[in-house]
Parts: structure tokens; sequence; C-alpha cells
């Protein structure tokens, strides 16, 4: 009876805690929630409809990977032009350009020019997502730090996955979709802006070497780039893969949905087994079923129903990598270390997520649909191989070592890893002094 009290008195506490975060910040969460799901929507409709226009699957690759270049541009420059204007203009000015970059891809159907606005486009979400996370982070504390990056992640999953349905208004030959990805990146500046919002103080703290990260956190640090390889691919090119393939748009948007939830909801198993053995070899068995997945669908012709459900395994499974791998590499380093190391994280995966679609590209170009999946799973396999080999050199970390398993969205920012890194290091910190 005292353990049921204790029990109920904790998660009564957690559910105080959870609705007094979401009402300091509901309107961040909004604004997020629109931005998410004209990016969702936006980036799978231009992997479509690049296909349909003909640009073929290298062309598309690297009209594609203009968002990731653009996105890495964008987190380095938003704090300085945060610093010149403030932040609710920098985070209109970006939410507006992106919107633009929408119209634009309706006026003229060119590649290069896609490619700019993708660009462009990368520049316009990292500066808004820098800004709206620094909010997030501002209007948290130690308490409830954890409990909003949670909610974030879960907010940026569903709003990606719920992009993908809104394939579903309008007939993607004609213009309708871009103009409703365009509204919706307008709409994220209402909330926003009608709100109360101090503005925050981004604080990007100095980087550490990339040389020094990969000498002491080896497996965590090429898994985290190799994990952006396979990501950029999955979320970038999986519409091509489906256009190719001659899907209809529900077959579309249940293909590019089910695995974003899927890897969503396989971070909390993944997070509490890492968290009780070595987390390389949860890496190592995660990138093995995902390698699974991909030689089953390269070499079996599944039904459709069987194909997609397998697809969504293989992508499930392979989105819990990135945490994982964030994770391990906070195991190995000190707590002076690892925010520093943060930023690094980001680029190493931003890096990867560059390469994804224009080598998997070339791969459907040169091999046919076929290559989409050797291409991942050769991405799964440096993983296994990378982790295995580290795992005979480098012995685990104590378990008084470990940090706690955070779980991570794709394309977070350095302020989000920073603020993960920074969470490790006190939890750290606190196991020391205990």
């Amino acid at each position: 009876m005292t353990r049921l009290t204790s029990y109920a008195v904790r998660h009564t506490a957690f559910a105080a805690m959870l609705i007094q975060t979401l009402k300091n910040t509901w309107s961040i969460f909004l604004g997020i929630t629109f931005l998410v799901l004209g990016n969702g929507l936006q980036g799978t409709l231009t992997g479509w409809r690049a296909t349909f226009e003909g640009f073929g699957s290298t062309v598309t690759g690297f009209v594609i990977t203009g968002y990731s270049i653009g996105f890495l541009l964008g987190s380095v420059v938003t704090p300085n032009l945060v610093s010149r204007v403030g932040h609710i203009r920098v985070f209109a000015a970006m939410a507006s350009m992106a919107s633009a970059s929408v119209l634009v891809q309706i006026l003229y159907i060119d590649p290069l020019l896609w490619l700019i606005t993708r660009f462009v486009t990368g520049v316009c979400f990292a500066g808004a997502f820098v800004i709206v996370e620094s909010w997030l982070n501002a209007r948290s504390d130690d308490r409830s730090r954890g409990q909003m990056l949670s909610i974030y992640m879960i907010v940026n999953f569903a709003s990606m996955a719920g992009g993908q349905w809104l394939l579903l208004l309008a007939d993607p030959t004609r213009f309708d979709l871009f103009l409703v990805a365009s509204i919706l990146l307008s709409m994220a500046l209402v909330p926003v802006l009608i709100s109360r919002i101090s503005a925050p103080d981004i604080q990007l703290h100095q980087r550490m070497g990339i040389a020094e990260l990969l000498r002491h956190a080896p497996s965590g640090a090429w898994s985290v780039f190799l994990s952006g390889i396979s990501h950029g691919s999955l979320y970038g090119m999986g519409a091509v893969y489906a256009a190719r393939a001659e899907m209809s748009m529900p077959q579309t948007a249940v293909f590019m949905s089910t695995f974003i939830l899927l890897g969503a909801v396989l971070q909390w198993p993944a997070g509490w087994l890492s968290d009780r053995m070595d987390r390389r070899l949860v890496i190592v068995g995660a990138a093995s079923l995902s390698l699974l997945m991909c030689s089953l669908l390269y070499l079996i012709a599944l039904p459709q129903a069987w194909f997609i459900a397998g697809f969504a395994v293989l992508g499930g499974s392979s989105l819990i990598i990135y945490s994982l791998a964030v994770s391990t590499t906070n195991d190995r380093l000190l707590p002076a270390q690892m925010v520093g190391a943060g930023a690094n994280i980001a680029l190493l995966w931003g890096a990867g997520a560059m390469l994804g679609p224009p080598t998997i590209g070339l791969m459907l170009d040169a091999i046919g649909l076929g290559g989409f999946f050797l291409h991942l799973g050769l991405v799964h396999l440096l993983i296994v191989i990378i982790c295995l080999y580290y795992i005979q050199r480098h012995k685990p970390p104590d378990e008084a070592d470990q940090t706690p398993f955070i779980a991570v969205a794709p394309r977070s920012t350095v302020v989000v890893m920073e603020t993960v890194a920074s969470e490790s290091e006190e939890a750290q910190l606190a196991s020391e002094k205990g």
C-alpha cells in the first residue's frame, strides 16, 4: 500500500509539472507544430514532385540535400543575427522567407532553382528552430527540462508524420499542396507573435574539436554521422522511392509516416535497454535489424502491405540509433566536455544528412529501386562493423559513469544538443556526488 501511494504521489507530481510546463509553453509548441507539419509536407512533396517532373534521382538527391546545407548554415548564423535585430523579428523573417520559398517552387519548375529554394528553406528552418528551442530552454528549469525535451521530441515526430498525411488533401501534380505548406509556415507565426514570451539568451558554447570527439567517443561519433546519412536518405528520398515504385498517394502517406511514428515509439524501450547494458550493443542490434529489413526488401518481392510494414521496421530501428549514439558519446566524455561536444554532434549528423540524398539518388539511377535498400543496408552494415570493432577495443563505461538515456529527435539544432549535453553533465555530476 505504501509503494502504491508513493507511486501515485510521484506520478501526480509529474502530471502537475507537465501541465505547468505546457501552460507556460503552449504557444511555442503550437508554433513548432505548424512549422514541422509544413516542413514534413514540403520535404516529401518536393521529392515526389521532382520525380514526377523528370528530374532524375541523382538530381533530385542534390535538390533535397540543399535543405541540409542550409540548415547547417542557419544554425551558425542565427545567434549573431538575433543579437543584432532580436528574436521576434528574426523568427518572423525566417518563417516568412520559408513560406515564400515554397511558393517559388510553384512558379518555376527547375532543378537549380529548387535547390536554391531548399537551401533557403533549410536556413530559415534552422533559424526558427534555434529560436524556439532557446525559448523552450529558457522557459524550463532543472526539474522540467527533461520533460520539455521529451515533449519536444514527441511533437517533432508526430508533426513530421502528420505532414505526410497532408499529401492526401489535394492532387500533388497541381500547386495546391505547395499552398498548404506555405499556409502552415505562415500560421506558425501567429501563436508565437501573440503570446507574451520574453526573449531568451542564446548561448552557444565553444565546440570540442571533431578530431578530439572521435578520439574520445569513436563509436558514438561515427554512429551519429552514419545515422545522418540514413535519416537524410529516409526523410529526403523516401518519397522519391515511392514515386518511382508507382505507389498511390495514400500508400505514400503510410509509407512515409509509419516509420517516423515507429521511430518515436521505439525510443523509450531502446533507451530503457541501453541504460542497463553496453549502449553500443543496442546500436548494433538496431542497425542489424535495419540491415535485415534492407536485405529482405531488396531480395524478396513482398505484398504491398508487408512491404510497407518491413520499411516501417527498417526506418523505425534506424531512427533510434541517433539518440543511442548521442548517449554513447556522452558516456565517454567528462562532464566539462559534454556541452562543448553538443554542437559537433549536431554538425556530424548534418554532414551525414547532406551526403545521404545525393548518394542514394546515384544508387537509384545506377541500380534501380533495389539501390535504395542496398544503400541503406551498406550504411547500417558500417554502423555494425564500427561498433563491434570498438566494442573489442574499448571496455564499456562503468555503470556509475553512464549518463541517463535522453531521446532526441533528428534535425535538432545545436541548442537542443547542448541542452542534452547539459542534462547529461548534471546527471553525471549528481551521480558522482551521490
